[in-house]
């Protein structure tokens, strides 16, 4: 259990992989000073996940006894944080990096908002190798983030912070739609409230061949269109470019979209007089 004071918020952690990987995410949290617990779902790991707690005093490990998927780890990293009465839950990704002041400034946009029930932000994608990649270019209002959901997820999921208590409002994460939990959470709580994106980069994204997405790649593209489908709007564009760009994908293989993605966003900084980095 977290020691006194508790923290009212928790980052949540589901974790089935290679330790490095963690540890490098667990030491980029330890580097943000705002009070917080970090809850890891050991997903069956063989041998079975052990942190010092001499290093990461705060660090949670809730254990599967077998290998569940990603869906039920994060619920039962949920279920963890409802029963232990954190207000916020911030979520991140084994391998991805924390920007030290991430955490106080979502508190701090939620906290002024109160009738915002979630907020994401931006990231800097890297290679494995932590070669620069891309930054993202999430939309920041409510308005542009629901109308462009009936096209694509417009939150990268690391980077989101959530209040618990919009999960006994929408229910957690569903299996529902595989590969695609995260969109179809999102979905349903900007469907009820609203949201956010803040405009400051807040992560460091790895993007890897060997991640859950870019080996249910396809499975996930499927999911998107069956979800985009369920909150088809007649009365939004969105909704039928949302229905194209799926069916595009779908056909399109993934190493052309992710060069053609990271090609735009470079012709985007040249245009800009921006370096390739930054």
């Amino acid at each position: 259990m977290a020691s006194n004071p508790a923290p009212e918020l928790a980052v949540l952690i589901p974790f089935y992989g290679q330790v490095p990987a963690l540890q490098e995410t667990l030491s980029s949290l330890s580097q943000d000073t705002f009070p917080h617990d970090v809850i890891v779902v050991d997903d069956g790991n063989i041998p079975a996940l052990e942190i010092p707690q001499e290093r990461h005093p705060r660090v949670i490990v809730v254990k599967h006894d077998r290998n569940r998927g990603i869906t039920e780890a994060l619920n039962t990293g949920l279920a963890y944080a409802l029963k232990c009465g954190y207000q916020y839950i911030a979520r991140l990704d084994a391998g991805d990096r924390n920007i030290p002041g991430r955490l106080g400034k979502q508190v701090s946009f939620l906290e002024r908002l109160p009738q915002c029930q979630l907020v994401g932000a931006q990231a800097r994608f890297v290679d494995e190798e932590g070669h620069f990649l891309y930054t993202s270019e999430m939309p920041t209002e409510h308005a542009v983030i629901y109308r462009r959901l009936h096209r694509q997820s417009c939150f990268i999921h690391p980077t989101i912070m959530f209040r618990a208590s919009v999960l006994t409002k929408v229910g957690g994460y569903r299996d529902k739609y595989p590969a695609a939990e995260d969109y179809d959470l999102f979905f349903r709580i900007a469907g009820q409230f609203p949201t956010a994106n803040l405009e400051d980069i807040l992560i460091t994204y790895q993007v890897s061949a060997k991640s859950i997405s870019s080996r249910r790649r396809r499975r996930q593209l499927f999911s998107r269109l069956r979800i985009v489908l369920e909150h088809f709007d007649a009365r939004m564009l969105d909704s039928y470019r949302g229905l194209l760009e799926s069916m595009i994908a779908i056909l399109v293989p993934r190493f052309l979209i992710s060069h053609l993605h990271t090609l735009a966003h470079r012709l985007k900084y040249a245009w800009r007089g921006l370096p390739n980095e930054h």
